[in-house]
């Protein structure tokens, strides 16, 4: 850590204040032994409650024939009976309606495929993000219909516009809605069919399906009604997993059987475009594609066409069969990408700034940045960094002939809409769920707006706000090794709600540190503490800030998965950390709470064993640093006793451990200097305070007296 002990800057005090109340980390698992006679994998399967035989054997071994009868679905039969009674008529004119983000367009182009196997090539329309907006209009009906429809099919999109389908319907159109998003108002069935898993009278198990998933059902169902499997089956399941994996649905039940079956049979059976893309953006050196590849490759690049207003070119790359044609579209939507990437890195750097300009010295509890001609489709991406950089809820706002229409993402455990609804009467609409939304207010409401979105997040308790890390079990490092890592794939696919095995990690030697990727990333190098001394690579994506804490020789646990890192041919393990911490900090902040109270009513031996001499340095370095932190309004200081130690004795160059801390806060607690508080999760709540009458004398605290007595404090130094 670098030595600095000149005035904190504003953007160091935040990530000091962040970094001193750190989230906790839990362990899922009940299994506290570290011994690896236990299997590791089975130790994860279980604290996933995955429990029983049963259990396991649906998890490993379900396939895509034990997927639920798609009839289950309440107007399923009504909607097969609806399509292929218009597929029977002589030149039937069937229109798709779809979503320009990545499960839309899947979807959209799995229901098209289907129809072109039966001979029919409908029309497809999808809305522009910027002019149209999302779903169902007037001004889209209007279209549709000079298209002059016998059906239309929607898919990701229809079940909150009941009213906009009976328009078609009334103009002699049949309708057949698949969607997964809520209803914020009531669909009538009686009008349409309505194939949606979460429609709240909705018979089909499973509820967590994307509008893709949805749309694959849809075409089971029409085979089953049919009586005949359609050619290219696979390919559409493909469509279906990218789409589900790309609108971030839980990998549980149906979703995972879904995406397992798209994910082994995408070498063999994926469409050219998304080959084509796939092939352009992968970076793993032959291995299989995983749904992170899905993730972080195919998804990004489809959803750029939506957002850069260029939707068409994102669904006839889905749609195309020809290699050289698709590898030419998927060169276009690259470079779309790329695009997207730099207006996301310019409006990203002035929502920063912006932010930060206006909190100031303190320590922002909600970002909100808006700006006139920031482009509509990077909102919500940018909404996303911010809260992911600042820890907060974050909302980023675009102006328009006076208007502010943008995206909000939360953080910790705030629910979005409920922090709406408190400043619902600044705003013209809003909507969303508990994680992301979107707004829009007009510009003279936006002061006002924004103090009651601060005021609300204020009140919100500290649990609420917090970010809590989660590990399926501790291993010992030395149970890290390749057979290790081959097992861990067994539960691939992962994702939302079903991520990859997390381990607690504990007593890592930091052997080297570096910041990656223009310093957004931190990289270690990191030695186990047992005689083997073998060391691991270790990569903590978006935690660059983490590198100012660490230095080399420092012993710390991790959070992380060990992971196959291939390069130039060399497969080697990387430690892909999702946290870090100096080691077994919590257990020592409850510690040293409970040995001060100890020693004030008696010391024991253990007690008087301590290692850290207290010195009037010590005291100096602690003031010195709270006052610097707690500067210019940011007066009250909620820290960790040992990450504050940990800091000091880095910044400082002094030791000083938890109790020591702990006791100097006492000491000026007793004097008059500051009020301290204990919260359940052992941090200390810092106030300073003016001293009632004169300068306070540090040795007239009791505490100061029986430290000094029993020599754990030395005053002539």
């Amino acid at each position: 850590m670098d030595d600095k002990r000149d005035a904190i800057e504003p953007k160091l005090r935040h990530k000091l204040i962040r970094w001193l109340a750190a989230p906790s980390w839990k362990i899922r698992s009940t299994e506290s032994d570290e011994s690896t006679d236990i299997d590791i994998l089975e130790r994860v399967l279980a604290a996933r409650g995955l429990d029983t035989a049963r259990s396991r054997d649906a998890f490993f071994n379900a396939t895509i024939e034990d997927m639920p009868n798609p009839f289950l679905f309440k107007d399923m039969k009504r909607a097969t009976s609806v399509i292929l009674g218009v597929m029977r008529e002589k030149s039937p004119r069937i229109l798709i309606f779809g979503d320009y983000d990545a499960d839309g367009l899947t979807a959209s182009a799995l229901v098209a495929r289907w129809f072109h196997a039966h001979g029919i090539h409908p029309d497809i329309l999808i809305p522009d993000r910027i002019d149209d907006g999302y779903g169902l209009s007037s001004a889209l009906v209007e279209e549709m219909l000079l298209h002059r429809p016998d059906l239309v099919v929607t898919v990701d999109t229809g079940t909150t516009s009941s009213d906009l389908v009976a328009l078609m319907v009334e103009e002699g159109v049949q309708v057949v809605v698949t969607d997964h998003h809520v209803a914020t108002l009531p669909f009538d069935r009686n009008i349409a069919s309505l194939i949606n898993p979460s429609a709240e009278d909705e018979t089909y198990p499973y509820r967590g399906l994307s509008g893709a998933g949805v749309a694959f059902i849809l075409t089971q169902a029409l085979d089953l009604a049919i009586g005949e499997r359609t050619p290219g089956r696979d390919l559409l399941s493909i469509l279906a997993a990218v789409g589900t994996v790309a609108d971030v649905m839980p990998l549980t039940g149906v979703n995972r059987i879904l995406v397992r079956h798209g994910l082994e049979r995408f070498d063999t059976d994926a469409p050219a475009g998304l080959t084509a893309l796939y092939s352009m953006s992968r970076r793993r050196d032959n291995l299989a594609i995983s749904s992170r590849d899905i993730a972080f490759s195919i998804a990004p690049r489809l959803n750029a066409a939506g957002r850069m207003g260029d939707v068409r070119l994102a669904l006839d790359l889905l749609l195309e069969d020809d290699v050289e044609r698709a590898t030419f579209l998927a060169l276009q939507l690259d470079e779309l990408n790329q695009e997207r990437r730099r207006v996301e890195g310019d409006v990203f750097d002035e929502a920063l700034k912006m932010v930060t300009r206006a909190w100031g010295d303190e320590t922002p509890v909600i970002a909100i940045a808006r700006g006139k001609d920031w482009h509509p489709g990077v909102l919500g991406i940018v909404s996303s960094r911010l809260a992911e950089h600042l820890r907060v809820p974050a909302i980023t706002l675009r102006e328009e002939d006076g208007v502010l229409t943008g995206s909000a993402r939360s953080f910790g455990s705030i629910n979005l809409i409920r922090a709406l609804e408190a400043a619902s009467e600044y705003l013209d609409r809003y909507g969303g769920h508990s994680g992301a939304a979107g707004l829009q207010l007009e510009v003279d409401q936006f002061d006002a707006f924004s103090q009651a979105m601060v005021s609300y997040m204020r009140s919100i308790p500290e649990e609420e706000r917090d970010e809590t890390y989660e590990a399926d079990t501790n291993i010992p490092a030395l149970a890290i090794d390749g057979d290790l890592v081959d097992r861990l794939a067994l539960l691939e696919p992962t994702g939302h709600d079903f991520g990859k095995a997390v381990f607690l990690i504990r007593r890592f030697i930091i052997e080297d540190t570096s910041r990656v990727g223009d310093g957004r990333h931190f990289k270690m190098r990191l030695m186990r503490e047992d005689a083997s001394m073998q060391s691991f690579d270790a990569i903590l994506f978006h935690g660059g800030d983490e590198a100012f804490f660490y230095d080399t020789g420092d012993v710390v646990d991790i959070l992380a998965t060990p992971e196959w890192n291939v390069w130039q041919g060399k497969a080697t393990i990387q430690l892909t950390t999702e946290a870090i911490r100096p080691s077994s900090d919590e257990e020592e902040d409850f510690l040293a709470f409970d040995r001060l109270k100890r020693f004030i009513e008696a010391p024991s031996n253990e007690d008087l064993a301590m290692r850290v001499i207290m010195t009037p340095m010590h005291f100096t370095a602690i003031w010195m640093f709270l006052a610097q932190l707690g500067a210019d309004g940011n007066g009250q200081i909620v820290f960790s006793p040992s990450r504050l130690a940990w800091v000091v004795s880095h910044r400082y160059n002094v030791e000083v451990d938890a109790f020591a801390v702990l006791a100097m806060l006492r000491i000026f607690s007793d004097v008059g200097l500051c009020r301290l508080e204990r919260t359940e999760k052992n941090f200390i709540v810092f106030n300073p305070e003016e001293p009632k009458s004169g300068r306070p004398s540090l040795t007239s605290s009791p505490l100061w007296t029986t430290l000094s007595r029993y020599g754990l404090l030395n005053d002539k130094i």
